[in-house]
């Protein structure tokens, strides 16, 4: 699906299916002899629009297994890459090199890894002449390597092991140091978790800036699986100066610094606990609207939006175009049609250009993934969207994207694209 609305969009039958020769992802040490190696790329321009376009890349390893892949190219004109998914890049001039992400660097012989990218573009976009593939340029043909091969270490995030919705940590709901407009929702032994914790900043419904006890539920949950939540709101809800009623984005990516400043304080308990790499915004309601603006800062790597969504009609502020700014996956979530946000949900998920995930659960409404019996449901799909997109978690991956997973699970319905 594509967006609409404020930018003119038309799908283009655009796809170069280039063949490649490549070497192996790069490898500790010495690797075997006659290691075969190869690839094909399909680049597919998906949508186009005054000023520019959005495109999707498919890489087929046709060679030995990978670990890790970096893909190279030149643009033949002036297009300059905005906003990237599902890997990340690096342009100079004309020179773009794509790698992978977290989850999606290991790529089996005959197994394919999936990537976007959108544009802006001063003129009509064509495709890359050629690429190549961690470094070897394209040939059409699958060759050996030759007799040994040693390389320089490349260091990647190891996926765990252990799924983050299985860990069930005592947390500690206290005051955030320094800042009495957020609370904070931890392990109680960060230490006890075996890793450093990623980081969610969370906007309440009907952006409620003082008291977030509606939310306490829900985000002790996420807390218990081995995720720090900064959350807006004090702890006692006192007065802090936030007023209360309309979307405060700031308050969000404010958060993030806090946890930023937070990682290098002597004698917090989160000191040197905190893995700022990996940091997702998230909100309900109103909450959400600010999670989706704030998620366009560059240091959010995830954003979840619960009963939420951009209006049509650029209602608090925001229009729709803002979408087209996110750079990050995201998870969108309904409660079905009794939910006041259905619709807005489901044109968000619609017009996003990012990796996206659209789950719906028909009897939830607008508050049941927050305060009702449907919140273990709702905040299990949550970490389990943040442990594959965070994480690199495969396991999380096969729950939201394999239809046997959530998609399996009555009553829900789950739509994904650009995975």
């Amino acid at each position: 699906m594509h967006g609409r609305g404020s930018r003119t969009r038309r799908t283009a039958a655009i796809t170069a299916a280039v063949a490649l020769a490549a070497t192996a992802a790069a490898l500790v040490g010495a690797q075997a002899a006659s290691a075969a190696t190869g690839c094909r790329v399909d680049y597919a321009i998906a949508s186009e629009w005054p000023g520019g376009f959005g495109a999707n890349v498919v890489v087929t390893n046709l060679g030995d297994p990978v670990s890790g892949w970096r893909l190279s190219w030149t643009f033949s004109g002036t297009e300059r890459i905005t906003h990237s998914w599902n890997g990340s890049h690096t342009q100079s001039g004309a020179q773009v090199t794509a790698t992978n992400a977290a989850w999606n660097g290991a790529v089996p012989t005959g197994g394919t890894a999936s990537f976007g990218f959108n544009a802006d573009s001063g003129t009509r976009t064509t495709p890359p002449a050629a690429f190549s593939l961690n470094g070897v340029a394209c040939t059409g043909s699958t060759t050996p390597t030759g007799t040994t091969t040693t390389t320089t270490t490349t260091t990647t995030t190891t996926p765990p092991d252990r799924p983050a919705v299985e860990n069930d940590f005592a947390v500690t709901r206290e005051a955030a140091h320094g800042d009495n407009r957020y609370t904070v929702f931890r392990p109680a032994n960060p230490q006890s978790v075996g890793r450093a914790l990623p980081v969610l900043a969370f906007g309440n419904g009907a952006c409620a800036h003082t008291d977030n006890r509606e939310v306490t539920r829900a985000l002790t949950f996420i807390a218990s699986k081995g995720f720090v939540v900064v959350d807006t709101g004090s702890v006692d809800g006192s007065p802090n100066g936030v007023p209360s009623g309309s979307p405060i984005p700031s308050l969000l990516t404010d958060a993030i610094t806090w946890a930023e400043r937070e990682q290098n304080r002597s004698g917090s308990p989160l000191a040197q606990r905190l893995d700022l790499g990996r940091v997702a915004t998230a909100g309900h309601s109103c909450g959400g609207l600010e999670a989706l603006i704030a998620a366009q800062d560059g240091r959010v790597d995830a954003v979840v939006s619960l009963n939420s969504g951009l209006f049509a009609d650029g209602s608090f502020g925001y229009s729709r175009s803002e979408l087209r700014k996110l750079h990050t996956p995201a998870l969108f979530m309904d409660g079905g049609p009794s939910d006041i946000a259905y619709e807005n949900t489901r044109a968000n998920y619609d017009l996003v250009t990012v990796p996206a995930v659209l789950a719906r659960h028909p009897q939830a409404g607008h508050v049941g993934f927050i305060t009702g019996s449907q919140m273990t449901d709702g905040m299990t799909t949550v970490v389990q969207f943040l442990d594959m997109v965070l994480n690199g978690n495969q396991t999380a991956r096969t729950y939201l994207l394999s239809p046997s997973g959530l998609a399996a699970e009555y009553p829900w319905t789950v739509a994904r694209k650009n995975f």
